[in-house]
């Protein structure tokens, strides 16, 4: 499957014959024998026609055949040493046998010189010929040694007719027998013959190193750029403009080519390109002019079953003259290249979530060292103000029994309600502080949820807005403490109700609840006025409220999240201004491997404006 550049080429090799200026005079050599064959026989017709119109007489008819036949004869013992088509002959074996056949055909040829008017004879000019073919085909020297005989031997034949004006064979020729025993003339034609012998030697050698070296630079860098092409990686193709597949590499016959068991097209009866490519060829085929470049993605079957992924670049070639000579296309097989990019993008999606977890964790283990730190600091309040508050209600019962006039009995009855509403305050802290302590059991949320939802009815509050229970019959049980569940939900609910509180019209307010990735969800919505995200950012902090003075203390969701704490669950606070608010309280299903109840690890937060 070698390429000549030369010719037609069907595809890139980069191994190359690196003297072909040599392979093609081996190839000449039998041109040589071939056009020896035609100069014999026409030397013997040329004798003939020569007798008949008179220019030469029979004894040189004679002669002249006998030369024809004699080139004849070595001709074949030439033929014979070289084999059948050249077999036998390498470079060195051809030129020895060209230095014999110049040396034969330049003695043939002064032997017919001799016959046919000596140095007088137009046959002299052949002489050129036979000189010119010795520069090309042989080495410098023996090219000059070939020169120097060919002068030698018109030498001699001039010499000879010169001096025995009897051996002179003239020509019937106007002008014959006018110079050959003038041995001026004589001298002066063999100098310049031997002159212009020499001199043709010199510039035929001189072509041909010149014609050589510049070959040589041009296979170099063709074998240069084929190997580089051929050790490519990437997929080449070179089309025709007609869209006819002229070059590939070995990478185009791996991916590329199918039905072609030998990687070769030509030899297979075509191919099946690739489906991008083939409407690439469609289209330049298709267009009226030269198509711009362009870039477009391949993909082809492999053996592994995985297709490969190509990122194919094409453009159109042109010489110097800006002669458009068809379409290079250049695949680049990407597929380890995609494969690492989904793996690295897999990996960064790993760390931005395992970074979000360690950020989600810091925030949690922070806030449940200051749900710690203020449990604490609500306890000790707790206790410094419960015994005095205790002892100012007594009191305060006490001077309610003693006969006063109706104002004081008015006072004392502001004094009392904000004496209770300390204590609820206090009592608050305390459950904030320390949970009380009740008994674990595996309750239903949905009854639970309705127990919760009669008790509120009776609550003046909860008459403001209508409250919408969805139950879900397929909820399943949850390990819990009933009265810690209970307090949550009506906290949340006492909250949506404020929310919904100065609205117009009807307030509805839906309390759902669902099963979803190993967690029971209760969710409570509101149509309120909403939260920014800063108060959502604050919402669980104890003391933060953005109710008026008076309506709360702050101390409700951070109750409900100490609770939710105690039984390893998460909140999620879902809100905007003037879109109303969703809290999410989920609690782990039974057989999710969790922590056990009422340890001291904070539960999951998840707050979103």
């Amino acid at each position: 499957m070698g390429i000549n550049l030369l010719t037609k080429p069907t595809a890139f090799d980069p191994v190359y014959d690196l003297q072909p200026f040599k392979g093609e005079l081996v190839r000449n050599a039998l041109w040589t024998v071939r056009l020896r064959w035609i100069g014999g026989t026409a030397i013997i017709v040329g004798a003939l026609l020569a007798q008949l119109t008179g220019v030469i007489r029979t004894d040189q008819l004679a002669v002249l055949v006998v030369i024809g036949l004699a080139v004849l004869g070595y001709n074949t013992l030439i033929s014979i040493a070289m084999g059948s088509g050249g077999a036998r002959l390498t470079f060195e074996r051809a030129q020895r046998l060209w230095l014999v056949q110049i040396v034969a055909d330049v003695s043939s040829l002064t032997a017919i010189i001799y016959f046919c008017g000596g140095v007088e004879s137009p046959a002299i000019i052949f002489y050129v010929f036979h000189v010119v073919c010795a520069g090309i085909l042989l080495p410098r020297r023996l090219s000059y040694l070939v020169a120097s005989l060919a002068t030698v031997l018109l030498g001699l034949v001039g010499a000879l007719q010169a001096a025995v004006p009897n051996l002179y064979h003239p020509l019937a020729l106007g002008f014959a027998g006018q110079y050959y025993h003038n041995w001026t003339f004589v001298g002066l034609e063999v100098l310049a013959f031997g002159a212009a012998m020499h001199v043709a030697v010199y510039a035929t050698t001189a072509i041909s190193r010149r014609l050589q070296a510049t070959e040589r630079q041009i296979i170099h860098a063709r074998n240069l750029l084929n190997s580089i092409i051929t050790s490519m990686s990437e997929v080449v193709i070179f089309l025709s403009p007609e869209g006819e597949l002229q070059l590939w590499n070995p990478a185009a016959a791996r991916w590329f080519f199918r039905d072609s068991t030998e990687q070769d097209p030509a030899s297979a009866g075509g191919v099946e390109l690739p489906k991008a490519i083939q409407a690439y060829i469609e289209r330049l085929r298709g267009a009226s002019s030269v198509l711009p470049p362009e870039s477009f993605a391949v993909q082809v079957p492999s053996t592994s079953g995985q297709p490969r992924q190509f990122q194919t670049s094409t453009s159109g070639v042109f010489d110097e003259s800006k002669q458009h000579l068809g379409y290079v296309v250049v695949a680049e097989d990407i597929t380890e290249q995609r494969q690492l990019e989904q793996n690295l993008r897999a990996r960064n999606r790993e760390v931005l979530a395992m970074s979000e977890t360690l950020r989600r964790n810091q925030r949690e283990m922070a806030q449940g060292e200051k749900m710690v730190a203020i449990g604490t600091m609500a306890a000790g309040i707790a206790h410094e103000i419960g015994n005095p508050l205790a002892c100012l209600s007594a009191v305060v019962q006490l001077l309610n029994r003693r006969q006063r006039c109706a104002e004081d009995h008015r006072h004392l009855h502001t004094l009392h309600e904000q004496i209770d509403r300390i204590a609820k305050i206090v009592k608050q802290l305390v459950d904030f502080a320390k949970p009380a302590p009740s008994e674990w059991v595996i309750a239903d949320l949905d009854d639970l949820i309705e127990q919760t939802l009669k008790m509120l009815r009776y609550s003046l509050r909860v008459r403001q807005a209508r409250i919408e229970s969805i139950r879900n019959k397929n909820l399943p049980k949850v390990r819990i403490i009933p009265q810690q569940f209970q307090q949550i939900l009506v906290n949340l609910l006492l909250n949506a109700l404020d929310a919904v509180e100065d609205l117009e019209g009807e307030q509805v307010i839906r309390v759902e609840r669902l099963a979803e990735d190993s967690w029971v969800k209760v969710m409570v919505k509101d149509g309120g006025c909403g939260m920014t995200k800063e108060q959502i950012r604050q919402a669980l902090e104890p003391f933060y409220t953005t109710k008026s003075p008076g309506k709360g203390t702050g101390l409700g969701l951070a109750v409900c999240y100490r609770f939710i704490e105690y039984h390893q669950g998460r909140i999620h606070i879902d809100s905007a201004p003037g879109r109303g608010t969703v809290v999410t309280v989920s609690f782990p299903a039974p057989g999710r491997d969790a922590d056990k109840p009422g340890s001291a690890n904070a539960p999951s937060q998840d707050t979103t404006a």
